[in-house]
């Protein structure tokens, strides 16, 4: 029986890649760069951490301060959760290697989709390795370790991915490469901003075998408002084997760059080794999201990721973990 573990099963690694010059960081891309060396040193302190470079030149000045290992690979983005092999437990451990387009076809994504691939090669030589022609992104599905997968429709039947006719057909690709037994389709919850067409990670996720926290609808006077309480009650109603834990709203942050609107959410946090790591924007909701998640069983440890969002991502979208064998 094939089993596709929680994030709060241990972990033997956490991946990173760090961003290189001529991608799509363009004027953030030392504060990124700076960002993500502080965020891949907190992960570290608990699990080690594996950082994919895809530009040494770029990452030689910040090399003597990064305290985990090093690996010089070719990656066309940052967000490894995405391009990165989702491993799955069927007698021993399975990495799965599903193809990654750039979000429907959105951006080039040659590389990052080759990563899978060569990290099997050069990390877990000897564990299984299987290649899945179909497309999904490790942002867009949330196991609670018991067989249940949470996850959008908005993602999983867009168009520029696999076409699926309706919820059975990708249910069936979910059963058969995740093993998965159901499946809680939300059809509520994208931010403003948001490339992935509403990954599951950015508004929902298992904070426990019995726990899923969320994003709570911000002001009435917000444009989003609506569609954050359909978000909700669509929990209340088909996550009710759950207990629910609601997230603040982190307020609305525009780009320093070009002043667009910019997809902060407070449930795109890191689970691993007994720490959730929550990314923190530099606002006065960040106090009030530490507190929530505070008392759920974690050692709570803010990451300052205000950077990260410039381009539409998170500290989530930023790893991909490794469960321990």
């Amino acid at each position: 029986m094939r089993v596709f573990p929680a994030e709060w099963h241990p972990q033997q690694c956490v991946l990173f890649c760090f961003p290189r010059r001529g991608g799509d960081w363009g004027p953030v891309l030392n504060a990124a760069a700076e960002a993500l060396l502080t965020a891949a040193n907190l992960v570290q302190e608990v699990c080690p951490v594996q950082m994919i470079v895809p530009d040494t030149d770029f990452f030689g000045p910040y090399r003597e301060r990064f305290q985990g290992q090093v690996l010089e690979l070719p990656a066309d983005d940052s967000w490894v959760r995405d391009s990165g092999p989702i491993t799955v437990f069927e007698e021993g451990p399975l990495l799965l290697d599903f193809t990654f387009n750039g979000w429907g076809g959105k951006f080039d994504a040659s590389r990052d989709n080759a990563l899978p691939r060569a990290l099997h090669q050069l990390l877990y030589p000897t564990v299984g390795y299987q290649r899945v022609p179909e497309i999904l992104e490790g942002g867009s599905v949330e196991s609670d370790g018991r067989g249940t997968l949470l996850t959008t429709t908005r993602c999983l039947l867009s168009a520029g991915r696999n076409d699926f006719a309706d919820k059975a057909a990708a249910e069936n690709l979910l059963r058969s490469t995740l093993g998965v037994k159901r499946v809680i389709w939300l059809d509520h919850g994208e931010l403003i901003g948001d490339d992935t067409d509403a990954h599951i990670d950015t508004v929902a996720r298992f904070l426990t075998a019995d726990t899923i926290a969320y994003v709570g609808p911000p002001s009435p006077d917000d444009p989003q408002h609506d569609e954050f309480v359909k978000l909700r009650e669509e929990l209340r109603e088909k996550g009710r084997d759950y207990r629910l834990l609601e997230l603040p709203w982190t307020g609305t942050l525009y780009s320093e760059v070009d002043g667009h609107q910019l997809p902060a959410s407070y449930a795109n946090f890191l689970i691993s080794n007994g720490t959730l790591f929550l990314p923190t924007y530099g606002v006065a909701a960040d106090e009030l999201a530490l507190r929530a998640l505070g008392g759920q069983g974690y050692r709570i440890v803010p990451v300052p990721s205000r950077p990260f969002i410039e381009q539409h991502g998170g500290l989530h979208c930023l790893t991909m973990q490794i469960p321990r064998w």
